[in-house]
């Protein structure tokens, strides 16, 4: 389940996949140092004008007004997710999958037209659930930290953070207790599966290999540490940009993505949608959106346990 060769440690500097993209700056920074001097920037202006608090030091904390709490037992887990326009779609699927496994659910919709708030609403872990009058999708790291700070204020102990067409295997549900229930690892990475036109099979090429690296989405929620998203409108990372900096563990738990996973209409759909928001590849990769219409992609088939 867990590689050791895979954890990492303070004093490995640990980059997590799927948080930062490349910088394009002219200093000659990895987005990994980037994090750790923002972060830095952080702390010290917590602690200047919170320097009456009490402080827990290690080899991140120096100075900082974080406690950080690592329970090895009795750990709340909380789901959150942001929606929109949904109905018809995974959603439902989607919350009982999670219901099975997670002790409390967030929701953040993004003004939707159609009846994904009373499909939330159907589920009794759902336990806070914000309606937005106006979408701020065209701001997605307005979005994402408005999940945020809205899953926060439950007093969660971990934090998932799940996309409305993904689901935990079997494998990954059953070991999620035991991830969230130690004090070495802050934040832990699955492998995402690009299913493609189906449920029995994934795409793998050059473009289409998400499942090849390890996505970060279960952090441990530490008040106090200064927790924010890189300001992009698109693509922004489903987890803060300063978690990077935690200790954490990367697993070979597998998690199906179903966005590709509907009719080729569907993915059409998707398709002119990122070529509308994206006309010049700013966000993302032009040759990826192009490849959704590949008539003959190579699949793979899915196999649930690894």
């Amino acid at each position: 389940m867990i590689d050791p060769k895979k954890r990492r440690t303070p004093g490995s500097r640990p980059v997590m996949h799927d948080l930062l993209q490349t910088s394009s700056s002219s200093e000659a920074q990895s987005p990994s140092s980037q994090v750790h001097r923002i972060v830095n920037s952080r702390i010290e202006e917590e602690t200047n004008s919170s320097a009456s608090r009490d402080v827990e030091i290690d080899a991140y904390e120096q100075n900082s007004p974080v406690r950080r709490v690592r329970k090895n037992k009795n750990n709340k887990l909380t789901a959150m997710l942001q929606v929109r326009n949904e109905q018809g779609r995974y959603l439902e699927e989607v919350l009982q999958n999670l219901s099975e496994f997670v002790d409390e659910i967030v929701i953040v919709d993004d003004a939707s037209t159609d009846g994904t708030p009373e499909i939330c609403r159907a589920f009794p872990k759902v336990v806070r659930l914000d309606v937005l009058e106006k979408p701020l999708f065209a701001e997605e790291w307005r979005l994402r930290n408005t999940l945020w700070q809205a899953a926060v204020s439950t007093d969660p102990d971990w934090l998932l953070s799940v996309d409305a067409d993904e689901l935990y295997s079997a494998e990954a549900k059953k070991a999620m207790r035991k991830l969230i229930d130690q004090d070495y690892a802050d934040w832990f990475a699955f492998r995402f599966y690009d299913m493609w036109g189906c449920r029995t099979h994934y795409r793998e090429d050059e473009l289409w290999s998400m499942h090849k690296r390890h996505t970060a989405s279960l952090v441990r929620y530490m008040p106090g540490y200064p927790y924010f998203y890189p300001q992009q409108n698109h693509h922004v990372p489903r987890l803060p940009a300063s978690c990077t900096v935690l200790p954490g563990v990367c697993t070979e738990l597998k998690v199906q993505h179903l966005g590709w996973a509907g009719s080729l209409e569907d993915r059409v759909r998707k398709y002119l949608r990122y070529k509308r928001i994206d006309p010049h590849g700013e966000w993302g990769n032009p040759a990826q959106y192009e490849s959704i219409l590949d008539p003959e992609p190579r699949l793979l088939p899915w196999k649930e346990e690894s």
